[in-house]
Formats: structure tokens, C-alpha cells, sequence
């Protein structure tokens, strides 16, 4: 296991023994402000709108600062001969993604989840497309019937297959948000795969089923 993912292990631990399980917690607007300076600043590199004080990952509102750090949407630079693991060395120049350390590699950039290092392969887009069958796929899930163009949330992707694991991987974000609605804890834990010690909800499933 990675040292990034025995942080998030520990961070989430830190997080159920600190603050508990806040069920029926109010979180914020799903909905982000496309006139917000800070959300147009942040849209294009998954970053996070202070202004509104929620982050974006793939047009998706994220409420919960700690969740959006975790998600960890922006690539890091790395040098492959510094790898420990012999997977990561061996998929690094390829773009490849590495099923043992959970990490991915996109032009010379490490992910440390499915989910960013996926988002990597495709463009982030904004809302000044021209495609009126995209206009409407825009922070959906699907292909467009005018141009075929992939789409994940804000993501667009021209290849199938790299499109259909962003979406996987979307979908089990959907779902780690509509728990944070309620709990946070549950949110953190079922995204990287592990129950929530205080209420004991299952982790989210990967692959989903």
C-alpha cells in the first residue's frame, strides 16, 4: 500500500474518532454559480471556489473541504525511476494505472485515485461549447448523438473506454456525495473502500455492482 493511501486511511480514522457521524446534517446547494469568479477559476483545474466555499471536480459541487482534498483532483509531478512499486514503473510511461497502489499516470503526472487519474484522460470543458447535443450532455453521463463525443460531468473524452471507467468512477462519486448529504464520515470511507466505524455503513463498491 502507498504512503498516500495509508494517509487517507489514517485521515479518515482522524475524522470518525474526532467528529462522529453527523446524520441528518444540512450540507450545501448541489448547485454552483456559473457568474462565480471563483467557481469559473476553480472549474478547469478541480479546484476549490472560496467565495462559495465548495470545491469542483468535474463540475461536481463538493461541499466538504477534507472530501475534496482527499479526492485530490490535481496531478503531481513524478519521476518513474524514484517509484518504489515495480507496477507503477511498469505503467507510468503507458498512462497507465496501477491496481495494487491505486495510482495513475497521465502525461507524467501521478493521480492517486481512479477517479482524477481517469478525469486525466479527457478535457475539462466549460460552458462555451458549440455542439447543441453536448450542450446538453454538459455535467452528465453519456455520449453525444450529434458529434459522439464521451461525456463525464464537465469532462469530455473522444474514446469510449477511457470514458466508461471516468463514468464508473463518477457514478461512485454520485454516490459518496449523496451520503455526505448526511454524514460525512460515511462519504470519506465508502469512497476509498472502507466502512464507516461509527454507523457502519458499507464501503461504496468498486466495481459497482
Amino acid at each position: 500500500m502507498s504512503l498516500r493511501w495509508i494517509s487517507i486511511l489514517l485521515c479518515i480514522g482522524a475524522v470518525l474518532m474526532a467528529a462522529g457521524c453527523h446524520l441528518g446534517e444540512s450540507r450545501s446547494d448541489p448547485r454552483w454559480n456559473p457568474s462565480c469568479v471563483g467557481c469559473q477559476e476553480a472549474m478547469p483545474v478541480n479546484g476549490w471556489c472560496s467565495p462559495c466555499d465548495h470545491g469542483l471536480v468535474a463540475g461536481r459541487i463538493i461541499p466538504s473541504r477534507q472530501f475534496h482534498e482527499l479526492l485530490d483532483a490535481h496531478g503531481h509531478e513524478v519521476e518513474i525511476s524514484t517509484l518504489q512499486c515495480g507496477m507503477c514503473r511498469v505503467v507510468a510511461p503507458h498512462d497507465g494505472f496501477c491496481s495494487r497502489c491505486r495510482n495513475g499516470f497521465v502525461a507524467g503526472q501521478l493521480y492517486f485515485s481512479e477517479l482524477t487519474w481517469a478525469l486525466a484522460g479527457g478535457v475539462q470543458e466549460s460552458r462555451g461549447i458549440d455542439c447543441r447535443g453536448c450542450q446538453e450532455l454538459l455535467e452528465d453521463s453519456g455520449q453525444c448523438s450529434l458529434c459522439s463525443a464521451h461525456w463525464v460531468g464537465s469532462v469530455r473524452f473522444v474514446e469510449p473506454e477511457p470514458a466508461a471507467i471516468a463514468a464508473h468512477q463518477f457514478e461512485r462519486l454520485e454516490i459518496a456525495l449523496q451520503r455526505l448529504e448526511r454524514c460525512e464520515e460515511c462519504a470519506l470511507a465508502g469512497f476509498f473502500g472502507s466502512r464507516c466505524r461509527v454507523c457502519g455503513q458499507e464501503p461504496i463498491p468498486d466495481p459497482l455492482k
